[in-house]
């Protein structure tokens, strides 16, 4: 999703949502933290009754392919969203890319419940209470953007600004969707 962002940008004209700095951020602390609460994921049900993978198949299948590209073109379209409406409503340049960048963190966020299970539907509470790791990694990952975005350090190095209710309501809002629309249309029933 990011280098989607980022791609769409430069090969649009306009004017990039999220810089290099705040890009190299989002990577440091979703690629640990996520990373992290998978890792301590507990196998699904039923697990060793699945037949195995072909040994000739690939790792990303088209059916794998073809759901990442859709959950890619989503945090695209909601990071953009984000960005042109806050540059819409009058906010500065600083703003439209804080928002950017927690759009793309909390798409991650949101998106980490879709890919805890493989063959089950998210649409469940075991899918946010399942893995205390993931709930406690989320929670730290909340604070690191909470700080991105208030603590005066780090908004000095990342050229970021406090954003208002009405931002993280958006933001807050299009995670949601993201996970609702990728669960419907790519997820296990």
């Amino acid at each position: 999703g990011e280098a989607g962002v980022i791609l769409l940008a430069i090969f649009a004209g306009l004017p990039l949502p999220v810089t290099a700095a705040q890009i190299l951020w989002v990577n440091t602390v979703t690629a640990v933290t996520l990373a992290l609460a998978l890792a301590f994921e507990a196998p699904e049900r039923g697990v060793m009754a699945h037949a195995p993978r072909p040994v000739n198949e690939a790792i990303v299948t088209g059916a794998l392919a073809r759901r990442i590209l859709f959950v890619v073109l989503l945090m695209v379209a909601a990071t953009f969203g984000v960005f042109n409406w806050e540059l819409a409503r009058g906010s500065s340049l600083e703003t439209a890319r804080t928002a950017a960048v927690n759009m793309i963190v909390v798409s991650e966020m949101f998106y980490l419940f879709n890919v805890r299970r493989f063959t089950d539907h998210a649409f469940r509470l075991e899918t946010l209470t399942g893995n205390r790791m993931a709930v406690l990694v989320l929670a730290i990952l909340v604070v690191l953007q909470l700080l991105f975005t208030y603590a005066p350090t780090l908004q000095l190095l990342f050229h970021s600004v406090p954003l208002d209710a009405a931002s993280w309501g958006l933001i807050l809002l299009l995670g949601a969707l993201l996970f609702w629309i990728s669960q419907l249309l790519t997820g296990a029933a």
